[in-house]
């Protein structure tokens, strides 16, 4: 069922019940009022049967003021009927009845040939010269019962017209509600959903369709970036991982059919191994990316000692590049709130990010010093990196966090172009930011910023 069926429905079906339910109360009240306006007059009747008593005369002259149907009894106080009205009696009194009138007033009703409806009657009591009669006075509204019907029925074929009416505007106003995303379901073909470059046209209304094909574009955008970026890494790293294993081949081929003496296959297997241990820690690092990928950031609430896992990750790299000079520096912010800063994470993959930074940094400024500083702002932890090397091309800078993406100025030297963009997929799981600045041969200076759950004193 579509969204407008469902509207239409909907609408139509609060409407009705709305309808009924005013229909309801207007027919009860009006019900109400012909029951107190019939009882009424009921009352005035059994009340007249005083005169009988009083004034002979009078009492049959306000027999010409009679109601439709109606019959009267007298009893007096030995329950015998002193008076009954001309025409045949519909209704037997009973003693039951005779009983309860005398002790309150009796308002009753019940059916009677030809009437469709009830007839109604009253029984009540009154005292002359010390004896106490009772008068019973039955009637048929016949003129209360047919506006009755009257109402019934203008309220009955009102709510039909209305239904009918509120059915077809709620049907026009759906379709005029829906107009916008039946336009945007019109250009979703399969065709150009299978085309990322394709766009939905509307974005720019400000509506709820606006907001839906704006956010939808966006999302395609997205798509569009991450199936390039996809198709570049597909490509560059089947590249990357075929050519060491085909350098391998031929090598190997090579040696079994020249190298006839045991230095030479030394030789040959030397090469080899280099070019596997290439290809050994490509797929370590895409095997690692993936497994970052597949993280969810809840599960990382480990405690992080800042300066521990720092300090550990600079004994790492020195013993991996005893040459390399790293300048560390805990700034005087940090050191007076370390005792405040909370982190929490993974040590592991924090130690995986620092490693990945200082290693990019060593390698592309040949082993120049490198400054590490840790600092602290309002709710963030900083660790500074930074370099003197290559740097990075300006028009190349948006892409260092993009798999397999490397400047070019750095393909001459040993890569993946991986390292960063695993460090940035580990700092967002932290809920952190990943920030780079450069300048082509200068330098590169990367900023971790880590959240800290820590107060101010």
């Amino acid at each position: 069922m579509s969204i407008k069926q469902r509207i239409t429905i909907g609408f139509g079906l609060l409407v009705a019940t709305l309808l009924l339910l005013f229909s309801f109360f207007i027919y009860q009240t009006y019900e109400s009022y012909r029951e107190s306006l019939m009882r009424s007059r009921l009352q005035r009747r059994a009340l007249a049967g005083q005169l009988y008593f009083q004034n002979r005369l009078e009492f049959h002259r306000s027999s010409y003021l009679t109601l439709p149907d109606q019959h009267e009894f007298l009893v007096d106080s030995a329950n015998r009927i002193i008076y009954q009205s001309s025409g045949k009696a519909d209704y037997t009194l009973t003693p039951a009845l005779v009983k309860e009138a005398r002790l309150k007033e009796v308002y009753f009703s019940y059916h009677a040939h030809p009437w469709k409806k009830p007839k109604e009657g009253v029984a009540l009591s009154f005292n002359i010269n010390g004896s106490k009669y009772v008068s019973v006075v039955t009637a048929y509204d016949v003129n209360g019962f047919q506006a009755n019907d009257s109402l019934f029925f203008i309220l009955a074929s009102g709510n039909v017209i209305l239904l009918v009416i509120v059915s077809i505007a709620s049907f026009l106003f759906a379709r005029s509600a829906m107009r916008p995303f039946d336009g945007l379901i019109r250009q979703m073909n399969p065709a150009a959903v299978n085309d990322f470059s394709f766009r939905l046209g509307g974005a720019a209304a400000r509506d709820e369709a606006g907001y839906l094909a704006s956010s939808f574009n966006e999302l395609l955008s997205r798509l569009q970036g991450l199936a390039s970026s996809q198709e570049h890494f597909v490509s560059y790293a089947s590249h990357e991982i075929r050519t060491p294993l085909t350098v391998v081949k031929g090598i190997l081929e090579t040696s079994l059919a020249y190298d006839n003496n045991i230095p030479d296959i030394r030789q040959s297997l030397e090469k080899a191994l280099v070019r596997l241990e290439g290809a050994i820690d490509l797929a370590n690092s895409l095997l690692q990316l993936a497994e970052v990928e597949g993280l969810q950031s809840d599960r990382l609430k480990e405690d992080i000692n800042i300066v521990d896992t720092v300090f550990d990750t600079i004994s790492y790299f020195g013993e991996k590049y005893p040459e390399q000079q790293i300048n560390f520096q805990l700034t005087d912010t940090f050191t007076e709130h370390s005792s405040n800063i909370r982190i929490m994470g993974n040590i592991t993959l924090l130690r995986t990010v620092l490693i990945n930074i200082l290693d990019n940094a060593s390698k592309y400024s040949s082993q120049k010093p490198i400054d590490l500083k840790v600092d602290y702002e309002p709710l963030w932890v900083i660790i500074e990196i930074r370099d003197q090397g290559v740097g990075i091309p300006s028009s190349q800078i948006d892409d260092v966090f993009l798999p397999m993406m490397r400047a070019g100025n750095v393909r001459n030297l040993p890569g993946f172009g991986l390292g960063l963009t695993l460090a940035k997929k580990i700092i967002d799981l932290f809920g952190g930011r990943l920030n780079v600045l450069s300048k082509d041969k200068v330098g590169t200076t990367i900023s971790v910023h880590l959240p800290s759950l820590a107060l101010d004193d």
